[in-house]
C-alpha cells in the first residue's frame, strides 16, 4: 500500500535534478527548509510558488499531493493527484495513493476502487495494489472479492503477512474456523509481532474449543499490545472458561 513515507519526502526534495530557473530553485529550498521544520503551511506556499514557474513536474505534484494528505486537506490533495496524472497517466502509484485517500480520508469507497483499478491495469503484478483493493472490498462488506485479493497478494508477495492474516480474519469471521487457521498461523509465522493475528487465532482457538492454547495467544497478543482493552478482556474470558467451561466468548465483536 504505500504512499511516500513521511521520513522519505525530505530525501526525494534533496535528490531531484530538475533542470530549473534560480527562482525555481528558490522555492524548492524554501520547500525544503519549511518542511523539514514542520512548517506544512509555508511548505505548501512554498511548492506551489515552484509551481507556478514549472507547472509539469510530475515529483512537485506528488509531493504536493502528499503534503496536503499529510496536513489532512484530503479533497486538495486527490485534486493534486488528479494533475499529477493528467500529466503523467501512466502513474500507477498515484492512482494506488489517491485511493487510499479517497477511501480512508473521504469514504468513497467506489471512486478508490475504480482508482485502484487503474492502478492494477497498469501495474497487475503489485502485491500492495492488491492488498488496499481488498482491504476496501472488505470495509464494503464485499468478503468474497476481498479474499480473492488478498490472496493475489499472497500469491504476487508470500512474505506479505497482512494479506495472510486478513484472509485467515474474514475466513474466521465466515465461521470458517479450521480454514482460518493455517492462515493465520503463516501471517505469525513471517511476523510473530503481529498482535491481532495472535488476538485471532485465540478466538478461533475458543470456538474449536482448544482453551489451553487460546489463552497462549491472547497472553502474546497482550505481552505485544499491552494496552488494547479488546485483548486483555478476551485473555480473562479464556482463563475464566478454564475454570468455567460453560461459558462462552462472543467472536465477532472481540476482533
Amino acid at each position: 500500500m504505500k504512499s511516500i513515507a513521511l521520513l522519505l519526502l525530505a530525501f526525494f526534495l534533496v535528490t531531484i535534478t530538475p533542470v530549473v530557473s534560480q527562482d525555481a530553485n528558490y522555492w524548492l529550498s524554501q520547500t525544503q527548509s519549511n518542511y523539514n521544520n514542520g512548517s506544512y503551511s509555508l511548505a505548501l506556499q512554498d511548492i506551489d510558488e515552484y509551481l507556478d514557474l514549472n507547472s509539469s513536474d510530475t515529483w512537485a505534484w506528488s509531493f504536493k499531493a502528499n503534503l496536503l494528505r499529510i496536513m489532512k486537506r484530503y479533497s486538495e490533495s486527490v485534486d493534486s493527484f488528479d494533475q499529477l496524472i493528467l500529466l503523467n497517466g501512466s502513474n500507477a502509484e498515484a492512482y494506488n495513493d489517491r485511493a487510499l485517500i479517497l477511501s480512508g480520508g473521504m469514504r468513497q469507497h467506489e471512486e478508490a476502487l475504480n482508482s485502484l483499478e487503474m492502478a492494477l491495469q497498469i501495474n497487475p503484478k503489485n502485491a500492495n495494489y492488491w492488498f488496499n483493493k481488498g482491504m476496501i472490498l472488505e470495509e464494503t462488506e464485499r468478503s468474497k472479492e476481498a479474499l480473492e485479493a488478498y490472496s493475489q497478494a499472497a500469491a504476487l508477495n508470500p512474505s506479505l503477512d497482512m494479506a495472510w492474516y486478513r484472509q485467515g480474519r474474514i475466513m474466521a469471521m465466515q465461521g470458517s474456523f479450521n480454514e482460518s487457521l493455517p492462515l493465520l498461523d503463516k501471517a505469525i509465522e513471517l511476523n510473530s509481532k503481529n498482535a491481532d493475528a495472535w488476538n485471532t487465532k485465540g478466538l478461533v482457538l475458543m470456538e474449536l474449543n482448544s482453551v489451553e492454547k487460546a489463552q497462549s495467544c491472547f497472553e502474546k497478543a497482550v505481552a505485544l499490545e499491552p494496552s488494547n482493552k479488546n485483548f486483555q478482556n478476551n485473555l480473562q474470558k479464556a482463563q475464566d472458561m478454564g475454570s468455567k467451561p460453560e461459558k462462552t466468548i462472543e467472536f465477532e465483536s472481540k476482533l
